[in-house]
């Protein structure tokens, strides 16, 4: 075993794991480059094409086993889109036009899929970004096949370990064995990556983004791998071990009891009920958030429908979808997000160009602007769409990155005619599904009492409020320092989206990894909001949170928070405030 080394990447699925490391080839094999004369051209676009459709019949079964298993169908989406990429006309063609050019058929792969990649790289959007995870491990595929190479699998292994590779696909985290795989690090991937998705989903403890993880771990390494704080321990010596075990005891049985208090509700001391819901990307989510006592969906997002597709959705299959999550939540209400698409995130796997990117794709086409400017029909569709299924449930519609009454005034128009026309085509549909917006940029929080008396609801999306408010690209690691959640400036413009929600005479809701923060969560609660949607593993520790805090107390605190001059005085303040209701077991560390 080599020395002691802490490593840190990011954590996507929270456990504390113990165990040896086993490393798993998984990078990209190296593909010979040499020139196929005009003679035997076509017989090489003949072995491109077979290994296109070996490749393609690979993950049909993968898809068929799963399904024998009974394994949630919702996860076999993201095996669907690595199917679609290889169905794809213009995969095909590009890379067999390389080859009519004289490239072999791996070398051709990999000329093909770089312009694909290099695409991807260059997005600003983070969830898109990682897309190109997606076309690399189509391309690892298809070139394994074209070498006649396989992959270890990991499946099952004779005694417990910890997976280690540069990168993990989402076809290898479901095949991971609860008995035998303890979680797994890799050296690339992010928060909004499929593994990641799927690793949490499934309860896999798993750190991403771990930098040359694969250089500094080697075979049979003991590994301590948090996958709350994102922190490896690489063979840590006997007393750094026996508390790193000791965390980890403390850990489950914190865990257990969340667990235990999932079915009270969330009520603080002085009888004010908060109502708990969940973030989800995928329906799968629903599920999970159910079985950990969500009041609801507060937020789905719906931007992975019209992802790694070749096809757009249609009306139909957005009926389907959108009922799944309704009936896995039964009569409790879901909120959906009306597509948070920009100019970058096409529907189309490949295209060369991106024509409405900009200099700052954040702040151009894109949200409810893409929609109305660029993808019009689409968004009809999803309308419509959305109208039908509010017959089925309590369904609300949620509209992303609304900056003023004009732009929404238009949106409700185009409501309006979403209407007249499923009334001409004789089809069933709430008339009255309650609309809201998203305050996530200053000029919502500035207007909120002009749009609450235009709308049902009001929920504060903090991702993008940061953001925007803060002048600072969470993904730009030169200013990622700036990035405060507890910045007075972001605080003080909730306060104000609230004041302006209670104002119109509407509720008002927050969403976003702030909710799911105790401190803030804490102080949310102080300042009146009574609805706060995170993701579903947040839920047991703040319903817990909500328990121990008397509202009045707290009111009081809102109060001195929102007064702070800095960060660092208004988290001081949290701290303390929080420490002092419930202790230090608000947080696990």
């Amino acid at each position: 075993m080599g020395d002691v080394v802490k490593l840190q990447g990011v954590g996507v699925s929270p456990g504390i794991i113990i165990g040896p490391a086993h490393l798993v080839a998984r990078c990209m094999p190296d593909a010979p480059h040499y020139c196929i004369t005009p003679d035997h051209r076509q017989e090489e676009e003949e072995r491109l094409l077979a290994a296109l459709e070996e490749s393609r019949l690979q993950l049909i079964n993968i898809q068929q086993e799963l399904t024998k298993n009974k394994n949630n169908p919702e996860l076999l989406y993201i095996l669907d889109a690595h199917r679609l990429i290889l169905e794809d006309t213009m995969l095909r063609d590009g890379t067999v036009n390389y080859v009519r050019k004289g490239y072999n058929a791996e070398w051709a792969v990999v000329r093909y899929l770089s312009e694909i990649i290099a695409v991807f790289q260059q997005m600003d959007d983070a969830y898109l970004r990682e897309k190109r995870a997606d076309i690399e491990q189509v391309g690892k595929r298809l070139l394994n096949n074209l070498l006649g190479h396989s992959e270890e699998s990991v499946a099952g292994f004779p005694e417990p370990v910890v997976l280690v590779a540069e990168e993990f696909t989402p076809s290898d985290t479901l095949q991971m064995k609860h008995e035998t795989v303890l979680g797994f690090v890799a050296q690339r991937g992010g928060r909004t990556s499929h593994t990641a998705i799927l690793a949490k989903s499934l309860d896999i403890p798993a750190v991403v983004g771990v930098p040359r993880a694969t250089g500094k771990i080697t075979q049979g390494d003991m590994l301590v791998v948090d996958g709350l704080t994102g922190l490896i321990h690489v063979n840590p010596n006997t007393q750094t071990l026996a508390q790193l075990k000791d965390k980890q005891q403390r850990y489950i049985l914190f865990q257990q009891r969340l667990m235990d208090s999932t079915i009270q509700p969330a009520v603080t001391t002085d009888g004010r009920k908060i109502l708990l819901k969940a973030n989800i990307e995928i329906y799968s989510d629903a599920f999970k958030a159910r079985r950990l006592g969500a009041d609801g969906i507060g937020l789905y997002r719906t931007e992975h429908l019209y992802m790694n597709r070749s096809i757009l959705p249609d009306e139909e299959e957005l009926c389907r979808t959108f009922k799944q999550v309704i009936t896995t939540m039964k009569d409790l209400p879901v909120t959906i997000r009306t597509m948070d698409l920009s100019g970058e995130k096409k529907s189309k796997l490949f295209y060369r160009d991106s024509e409405h990117a900009g200099i700052n794709p954040a702040m151009g086409m894109q949200g409810i602007r893409f929609c109305l400017r660029e993808e019009r029909q689409v968004f009809l569709s999803q309308l419509r769409a959305l109208l039908r299924i509010g017959s089925e449930g309590d369904v609300r519609i949620l509209l992303p990155m609304i900056s003023g009454v004009t732009e929404l005034e238009e949106v409700l128009q185009l409501l309006g005619e979403a209407k007249e026309s499923l009334i001409k085509d004789g089809l069933n549909f709430n008339p009255n599904v309650p609309v809201g917006v998203m305050v996530e940029v200053p000029a919502a929080a500035l207007c909120a009492k002009e749009l609450a008396n235009k709308v049902d609801f009001l929920s504060i999306g903090t991702n993008d409020l940061i953001q925007f408010t803060l002048a600072v690209d969470r993904q730009d690691e030169s200013v990622a320092y700036l990035y405060e959640s507890g910045h007075p400036a972001v605080l003080r413009l909730i306060a104000m989206a609230m004041a302006g929600g209670v104002a119109g005479g509407v509720p008002v809701s927050v969403c976003g990894e702030m909710a799911g923060d105790p401190r803030f969560a804490a102080l949310f609660m102080g300042m009146g909001i009574d609805e706060l949607s995170m993701t579903s593993g947040c839920l047991p520790l703040i319903r817990r949170i909500t328990r121990t805090i008397d509202f009045t107390q707290y009111q009081e605190m809102a109060s001195s928070v929102l007064e702070g001059h800095s960060t660092a005085e208004v988290m001081g303040l949290l701290d303390d405030m929080l420490r002092s209701s419930c202790g230090d077991e608000y947080i696990f560390h």
